[in-house]
Order: C-alpha cells, then structure tokens, then sequence
C-alpha cells in the first residue's frame, strides 16, 4: 500500500476506524528497535508513566490468594495481526481482580503472565475488545525451567508471576513488574537501560531510571548523556611514603571527572619532604579516570605556619601524579591539600 486516502476528518469523506488508529500512532513515540523497521507505522507500545508508575501495575490481594489485582490506568497497544493497521488506546478506570489458576502438584512449576491484550474481529477471530487476563504457562520441572507461555499477537505484557506446587496465594515476592512504559513523540520515555531501545531517532529522550540519567540519540545513531554526572569519587594509590592525613574530617586523596568533563582531586595527605624545585612522586589515579592530555596545576602544600603553592603534574600515558617545582620546601610530614585541583580531562 502507498498512500492512505482518504484522510482522517476530510469534509465528506468516509474512512474506516483503522485511519483514527493511525492518528494515534503517529502522535507516539518511535519503537527504536531493528526489528519494527521494516514497519514504519510501528509505535513503541506500552504503559502510560505516572507518579511512581502505578498505571496498570499488578499487586498481590491485600490478603494474598489465588488472585492479583490491577490499577487503573492507560495502555497503548499496536495491532501486529499484519503491518500498519495502528494503535488501540485501552483504558482500565477501577482496581480490577484477575483470578489466577489453581497451582499444580509436586514437582510442577509455571510462569504466568498478567496481560493487556486487544482482540479484533476486523483482523483476527471473532471478539472485538480488550481485556486484562492472566495467560497460564506450561509446568516444569523446575522453577527455572518454567518459561513464559505464548501471549496474544496483540498485547502488552505487565507481569510475570511465579507458581509454585501447590501454591494456594500469590504473594507480592512471586509478582514480577514486566511493563513498558510509552509517551507522546518527543516526550521523555523512563526505562531501564537493561531494555532501553538501542536505535533511538536523533533528539529522543530516554531517563533510565536504573542509573538515574537521562540520554538522547545522536545523528550518527549513538547515544550520548544528555545530562553528564559527575563519576563517585574513587581513591588515589599512595606512592611511597605518601598517606593520607587522618586527621579528623579530612578526606583522603581520591579523585573523580566532573559532569562537565574536568578532572578534579580532593583529599589530604602527608608524606616525604621536597625541597624547593624539587619533584616528587605521589600517587595514581584510577585507569578509569586517566587524562588524554598532561597538564600542571596548583596545589597548597604547608610546613608548620609557612605554605605555598605546589604544582600538581598529571601524565596521561600512566595517570601517576606528581609534585613538581615547588617553590618553597616541605618537610617530611607536612601535608598537601587537594581538594580545589582541577584540571581538564580531554
């Protein structure tokens, strides 16, 4: 097929209800995985976000039994009976109690799923609706082995439960969250980046909500931090004699890269004396934290009331700092103040 005509809302025209669908489908967000490429019309299906995402989520009953319970919420779901045919918008506005199958015997194991499922005449079968069901999977012999069974063409998953032998309730440890959430086009779709769609259109937003960061795709098709973080700070290997002061509220020497891509130390330390113009090694940084360009920058090194400043040299090809052209010396003991050393990273 090429163009659909004729199109939705057109003065006398007459359409059929898949050219509404398609309206929906075109105000979602892209799947932004390989395999609904070769639909252009795909959307990515899913569960509306809200507060903490309580939208269709499952919950054991508050005396837990052979059943789950599932919130009121929206759900967008693509008919995948044959390409292009668009979106359903499915809506569930009350707490809704799905009865789960009794459990089997010793030795029998299962894996149900708790669904959101569109079913439509117009393309498939005979039933025209929509329905929260739970799907019952095949026993095994084990709990690993149990598997999820097979799902409608069209549905969002929203659980996966576990059944045991002779289980008699589901509780919330056997409730396993398995929804996708989705948004409007250009909106900011929450993910773990554990299934974060890896082909993402040049702007769109991704917030993973497992790393608290937000992402967006590149033009060359990577990604990239849309807001960098700075890295947890991590320790500095001590050369020789150097050590950490110790004293009460310092830091020890340890480094991290700023969300703007600069190397920055912090710490307190006490070690060897240097005389003035002198050099001295002093530690290492993490690999992870390696400059690509060497660089000096300055220091406060102290000896009893006299202080000065150091120069605080980085080499990039080992990441070993080093203490260099002081210009007054310092005693053995006399401590070296990093915290405020920064200097750019790449």
């Amino acid at each position: 097929m090429a163009e659909i005509n004729p199109p939705a809302w057109m003065q006398a025209g007459s359409y059929p209800a898949r050219t509404d669908r398609l309206i929906l489908s075109a105000l979602l967000s892209y799947p932004g995985f390989a395999v609904d490429e070769p639909t252009p019309t795909r959307i990515r299906q899913g569960i509306k976000p809200s507060y903490q995402n309580y939208q269709l989520k499952a919950r054991a009953a508050p005396t837990p039994n052979m059943t789950v319970i599932v919130s009121a919420g929206f759900c967008f779901i693509d008919n995948h009976d044959s390409g292009g045919l668009g979106t359903y918008v499915c809506v569930n506005d009350a707490d809704r109690t799905l009865t789960v199958q009794p459990a089997g015997g010793a030795g029998q194991y299962r894996r149900d799923c708790v669904v959101a499922s569109v079913y439509d005449a117009e393309t498939a079968g005979s039933v025209s609706e929509w329905r929260l069901e739970v799907i019952q999977g095949a026993y095994a012999a084990s709990a690993g082995a149990a598997v999820r069974p097979s799902l409608p063409p069209n549905c969002a998953l929203i659980a996966d439960l576990t059944i045991g032998p002779s289980q008699t309730s589901v509780a919330a440890g056997q409730i396993f969250d398995a929804r996708n959430f989705s948004v409007a086009a250009g909106g900011i779709l929450p993910v773990s980046s554990t299934i974060a769609p890896p082909r993402l259109h040049p702007g769109q937003t991704l917030y993973l909500t497992n790393l608290d960061k937000m992402v967006y795709g590149k033009l060359d098709g990577t990604t990239a931090d849309l807001v960098p973080k700075a890295t947890a700070w991590a320790p500095i290997t001590m050369s020789g004699a150097w050590v950490a002061n110790g004293a009460t509220g310092d830091s020890p020497p340890s480094a991290r890269i700023t969300h703007d891509g600069t190397l920055e130390l912090s710490g307190m330390a006490r070690g060897v004396a240097i005389n003035a113009g002198a050099n001295a090694a002093f530690g290492t940084l993490p690999a992870s934290l390696i400059p690509l360009i060497s660089y000096w920058v300055r220091g406060v090194a102290a000896t009893s009331v006299a202080q000065d400043y150091v120069r605080v040299a980085v080499d990039p090809s080992s990441g070993a700092i080093a203490f260099v052209n002081g210009s007054v010396a310092i005693g053995t003991g006399a401590w070296i103040q990093l915290d405020g050393v920064r200097g750019r990273a790449s």
